[in-house]
């Protein structure tokens, strides 16, 4: 191959680079574009949702906004034909912001979480839990409730037989690194029907010992 046929291809080549270059530029541009669009409309309507307010609750799905609703239905979440009696409840737990959604699973269901501390991109969180061998971790963790008193979520699971025994974890949001669930107790009742079954601590996490001293 002579040199001027080497050279006239190079020629080519690098004028192929230098005219894709603008295309790629302007699609990358786009996206980004795109990108601030729907974090300002995520914003928008997460603004106009609040109004103000930390703590609340909607019961209409109309009323989910557009990014919670999309993360919830590919996390395999169904939420809308539960949701007037099991509202979805937003709040902010030590200055982070929550939804708590109650997802329906075949014939049970269990509430998820959702980490809105960007609310364009909603993420399910998963809790901690005691397993035969161990510690496992679910996004389903069961009926959730949140003792703001005591800054604690409570998680229980159980049968719809009657007596049943349950199981109940108890967590606190762990905000020092990222947000997370830490269980800090397991509870059990023993077989009970309807409210007031007693519960008894099988687990319960310890302060961890203070480092040794070097010196």
């Amino acid at each position: 191959m002579s040199a001027r046929l080497i050279a006239g291809l190079i020629k080519v080549l690098l004028g192929g680079l230098l005219t894709a270059g603008p295309p790629l530029v302007s699609v990358a541009r786009g996206d980004e574009t795109a990108n601030i669009n729907a974090r300002r409309e995520a914003l928008r309507e997460w603004s106009s949702l609040a109004n103000g307010r930390t703590d609340f609750e909607i019961s209409d799905p109309a009323l989910v906004p557009r990014m919670l609703a999309l993360a919830a239905e590919q996390s395999g979440c169904k939420y809308s034909d539960d949701i007037e009696k099991l509202p979805v409840r937003f709040m902010k737990v030590a200055g982070h912001r929550l939804a708590l959604m109650f997802c329906r699973l075949s014939v049970t269901g269990s509430h998820r979480a959702f980490d809105l501390s960007d609310v364009s991109r909603p993420k399910p969180m998963e809790f901690p839990y005691v397993a035969l061998n161990g510690f496992g971790t679910t996004d389903t963790p069961g009926f959730i409730t949140w003792r703001e008193e005591a800054g604690l979520f409570q998680a229980e699971t159980g049968s719809d037989l009657c007596p049943s025994p349950h199981l109940r974890h108890v967590y606190r949001l762990d905000v020092t690194n990222r947000e997370s669930f830490v269980v800090v107790r397991v509870e059990v009742s023993a077989p009970a029907c309807g409210a007031g079954q007693e519960w008894t601590t099988i687990w319960e996490a310890k302060p961890w010992p203070a480092p040794a001293d070097p010196r």
